[in-house]
């Protein structure tokens, strides 16, 4: 069996409402060559038996890892230790209470495809119920994590040991490491991330 071509890396803390939510939404992704591995920040035992619980009811594409001790480091060491498990040449990352839209993976996928030397590729932002994010070139503030796919090797590859950021924005400095080492990206002006599901509500009635 092949492997999927993408690893789509959720973090969970306590919030398995939100997980819910965000599993659901994956199932109507139109690209199908996709995993899920949620990651959680080893919470309190209820809450790891309830992450558990939705991730063996997700399906055979979503697995769980859980960091074995609490971290606090905004989802940084749960986010890299998806990293190293991902089994697709391309990888993402969305947090529990976000969402992709139906038609986020197979356009980004499909640009890295045709051009070998971007590192990554990027959508258009619905954030929070409040604006949207579209600008280009990043900039700080202006793109989440939850936007770009990447090569996983390329981020192996730059952050093995994991991701050395000390702060809450540290997403940013994630995407400006590959910036600073000039590494190609694109921009798709569409948005199809989703930034705090619940703030759409007509969103997240049709991802239910």
């Amino acid at each position: 069996m092949r492997p999927p071509l993408v690893s789509v890396v959720t973090t969970v803390y306590d919030r398995t409402a939100c997980l819910d939510r965000c599993l659901r939404a994956m199932r109507h992704q139109q690209f199908d060559s996709w995993e899920q591995i949620v990651v959680s920040d080893h919470p309190p035992d209820d809450a790891l038996d309830a992450i558990r619980r939705l991730v063996e009811t997700a399906g055979s594409r979503v697995r769980h890892l859980d960091t074995g001790t609490r971290l606090n480091d905004w989802g940084m060491t749960p986010a890299h230790l998806g990293l190293m498990a991902a089994q697709g040449e391309y990888v993402c990352f969305l947090s529990d209470d976000n969402a992709f839209l139906p038609d986020h993976l197979g356009p980004l996928v499909a640009i890295l495809e045709r051009d070998r030397r971007l590192g990554f590729v990027y959508s258009s932002c619905l954030y929070a119920g409040r604006t949207e994010l579209r600008t280009c070139p990043p900039f700080p503030a202006r793109i989440d994590l939850g936007q770009p796919v990447f090569r996983t090797a390329l981020l192996r590859e730059i952050f093995p040991a994991g991701f050395p950021f000390r702060e809450f924005a540290w997403d940013w400095r994630l995407v400006k490491t590959l910036l600073d080492r000039k590494v190609l990206w694109k921009h798709r002006d569409v948005t199809t991330f989703v930034f705090r599901l619940a703030a759409y509500p007509s969103i997240m009635e049709r991802l239910a």
